[in-house]
């Protein structure tokens, strides 16, 4: 019997109290307790340089949790630059801050983590708060309206719905056209871009839309029979509705309530110049209001779809790639990444519009498909990315590839989920179940790994969940009783998880499909099913450590990056990922 590891289990009892199947000890005892201490050297021993900060960050939780602020300090100072550690102990200083009503301090910890990590929305929640609290009007507009997306608890809501009727956020005056160029080839295939759509692809319920034109337009019903001849201009805001009812449309003019109807199956907005561009401003449904503010090239229809319309942009497939190269791997990225990314993105593009995916149009615009937020995404070099690879796609037997792609991989890429699908990348062996928590909390040197193109919380991150948040949104989608436990049940052969156990006092529950994983906490879905789960007891709070970004299949984005930035040329980066294909130039 090793009773070395005993007393240090015993060690860890005393600051932790008894763990629970999934404690914050079961996964730091195992490394730590095959270590040769004593109860009485614990503080005294040199741990190797990994085993330190996990010692330190016991300390500083176990120091903290007695509101011994001046020892967990200490333990702050050597953690403050462990990524991703440093989220866990700025989260903490945060709420402790918080809970002092020191809001300046709090402030300042939870403005780190979303610096480091634009998800860490249980950080955003607070600064919400926080900014409301000490008059911040403008930046407690910018969080609530973030974590409006995620249907946030009340507080959160009655903060947004507060700050965005005042004056200074609901001006019409301030919207501001882009000067955009035009395309310089008239080759380009038209696509058709859902823009009322969700990140899921499926659309959004809505029946009304209200725009802006740069110049002016003229609207066509679905016999290409001219309705009306508009004037444009950021003073003059448009609507369409959609009047169920009556089965017609509405055209509200600027300015007053006039009304013209039309009883068609769509409305074409066609500006007269293609160098204007549309403003889409506002979604509605009823009462429900969806600002938007994305600003599009090209014409917009307008389809009745039952008792809802849908938007489409219909737009030249490369100027809608000026906005998905930027939308999808950033438009700050060595200029082969963006040719590697306008290259692959075409191809996806116009693989979903061969093969129908949707039934609307040709593709969403949210990551069901490719990010497109319109021209406020562009940039000179990605324009430049574009049209340099100007009709090249990548084809496999003759046909477009169905291509995947992600935003980061962690080091753990895994192969795809159906049987004919093309998926290429460098499978990481050196990641294996005895070193797993090393692995989360620890990154080797990785393709993906955070540099000047990359950022930090792409490939590591952290989410905090309180235990009576998560059973309050859990109760909601499952039933559950009083949550006793989550557990990892499989991971599939690269260590993302397949299965994961909710047990709960009514029901136990098995997820086992990715968005399902994914989106087990409130605040928005965690970045990838590749993490563990550690329970802190004292504050009754579920820590997520994850790697990744994305369902890690295919072409790692951030891996692009790092390898465009050592000198590879998009040809080379995209026969690393895609060896079976071949580039070909189709127009």
């Amino acid at each position: 019997m090793n009773y070395k590891a005993i007393i240090l289990f015993l060690c860890f009892l005393v600051f932790f109290g008894k763990p629970s199947p999934t404690s914050i000890l079961e996964l730091r005892t195992s490394y730590l307790a095959k270590k040769n201490i004593s109860t009485s050297t614990f503080l005294q021993t040199q741990f190797d340089e990994r085993d330190a900060v996990i010692k330190n960050l016991i300390l500083f939780e176990s120091y903290l949790d007695k509101d011994d602020f001046e020892n967990a300090f200490v333990y702050y100072e050597l953690l403050k630059s462990c990524f991703p550690i440093n989220q866990i102990v700025n989260f903490r200083l945060g709420e402790y801050y918080f809970k002092q009503k020191n809001f300046v301090e709090a402030k300042k910890y939870f403005e780190e983590c979303v610096k480091n990590d634009a998800q860490f929305h249980e950080a955003r929640k607070y600064l919400s708060y926080i900014c409301f609290k000490i008059k911040d009007y403008e930046q407690a507009f910018k969080h609530s309206r973030i974590l409006s997306y995620f249907k946030p608890d009340k507080d959160v809501l009655r903060i947004y719905d507060h700050v965005r009727n005042r004056n200074e956020f609901n001006n019409f005056s301030e919207i501001k056209f882009t000067k955009i160029k035009k395309l310089m080839t008239n080759t380009s295939v038209l696509i058709n871009v859902g823009i009322s759509t969700k990140d899921n692809g499926r659309l959004m319920k809505i029946d009304c839309v209200k725009f802006f034109v740069s110049g002016d337009f003229e609207i066509f019903d679905d016999k290409n029979k001219k309705v009306l001849v508009c004037n444009g201009g950021e003073k003059n805001l448009w609507t369409i509705v959609y009047r169920t009812r009556l089965g017609q449309f509405g055209i509200i003019l600027p300015h007053h309530n006039k009304e013209i109807r039309r009883n068609t199956k769509y409305l074409i907005v066609k500006p007269k110049n293609e160098k204007s561009t549309i403003v889409i401003y506002e979604y509605k449904w009823f009462k429900n209001s969806f600002i938007q503010n994305k600003e599009y090239r090209g014409e917009i229809v307008i389809k009745q779809l039952k008792d809802q319309i849908v938007v489409i942009n219909k737009v030249k497939l490369d100027e809608y790639l000026y906005s998905v190269v930027a939308g999808e791997i950033g438009k700050d990225k060595p200029y082969e990444a963006l040719k590697t990314q306008a290259v692959v993105a075409r191809t996806v593009a116009l693989y979903r519009k061969k093969t129908k995916t949707h039934k609307y149009f040709d593709v969403c615009s949210g990551q069901h498909c490719q990010v497109y937020d319109g021209v406020k995404k562009e940039s000179e070099e990605v324009i430049d990315a574009v049209n340099s690879t100007v009709g090249e796609v990548i084809v496999k037997d003759n046909f477009f590839a169905n291509l995947f792609f992600h935003a980061n991989c962690g080091g753990l890429a895994k192969k795809c989920w159906t049987k004919n699908e093309l998926i290429v990348d460098i499978i990481n062996k050196d990641c294996d179940t005895e070193n797993l928590y090393y692995w989360y909390l620890f990154p080797p040197a990785l393709n993906c790994q955070p540099s000047e193109y990359v950022h930090a919380g792409f490939s590591r991150w952290v989410r905090i969940v309180g235990k009576n948040v998560l059973e309050k949104y859990l109760n909601e989608k499952y039933k559950i009783g009083r949550l006793k436990n989550i557990q990892i049940v499989s991971r599939d052969v690269n260590y993302y998880v397949k299965k994961i156990k909710i047990v709960g006092t009514k029901k136990t529950v098995i997820l086992s499909k990715e968005h399902l994983i994914r989106n087990i906490v409130p605040l928005g879905p965690l970045r990838s099913t590749s993490f563990i789960i550690e329970f802190n007891k004292n504050v009754d709070k579920y820590y997520f450590i994850g790697a990744g970004w994305g369902h890690g299949v295919g072409m790692c984005q951030s891996g692009v990056s790092n390898l465009a930035k050592r000198g590879e040329n998009y040809i080379n980066i995209i026969k690393h990922y895609y060896p079976d294909c071949e580039i070909k130039k189709i127009y």
